[in-house]
């Protein structure tokens, strides 16, 4: 989503869209935190439909409800951190100045995307799971949030390595400068 305009945008625009595009993904998550389960992630992983009824009888009724809400929601939210994942792995690596990091931060900025489908699945089989106890969709859900984990905190990582190795590199270039003007 937003690719082909992301190409165009010059790396100051990028970076700008990128705290935006993060700004709103904290501010939905704000919006979801009301009527989200504290063990949504529990029931995202449940696997068996014994699991299932119990955080079904845990929820009660209108926990249920709730926990519908708060999986429509992430239909939302699933585009927004796909899109500022996809953002900070293009900017971490470009900050980080370096033609191996660049070529996989551009790849991971692609491959969040494939996080965001499985998400997509995942809530689509744990909203039929709701209406209808089904083993095969609650395996279903069980792997493709793992697989949606997975990506994000490998992504993550990125982020984070890859604005560690520019920081490094910014920091080490000063102190050359440092050193060649007193010398």
């Amino acid at each position: 989503m937003g690719g082909w305009l992301i190409a165009y945008l010059s790396k100051v625009k990028r970076q700008n869209l990128f705290w935006l595009v993060t700004a709103a993904t904290i501010g939905w998550m704000l919006v979801m935190r009301p009527v989200t389960p504290t063990n949504i992630i529990e029931f995202e992983f449940a696997r068996t439909p014994e699991k299932a009824v119990k955080i079904f009888i845990d929820w009660g009724g209108s926990g249920v409800e709730k926990a519908k809400m708060s999986i429509l929601l992430d239909f939302v939210f699933l585009v927004l951190y796909s899109w500022a994942i996809s953002l900070g792995c293009k900017v971490a690596a470009g900050f980080s100045n370096t033609s191996i990091i660049s070529k996989i931060g551009l790849r991971l900025s692609r491959i969040i995307w494939m996080a965001g489908a499985c998400d997509m699945i995942e809530n689509v089989s744990l909203l039929l799971v709701m209406r209808n106890l089904n083993a095969m969709l609650l395996e279903l859900a069980f792997w493709t949030d793992g697989i949606k984990f997975t990506i994000v905190i490998i992504a993550l990582l990125f982020i984070i390595v890859a604005f560690g190795i520019g920081l490094t590199q910014k920091l080490l270039h000063s102190n050359e400068k440092n050193d060649s003007t007193f010398s």
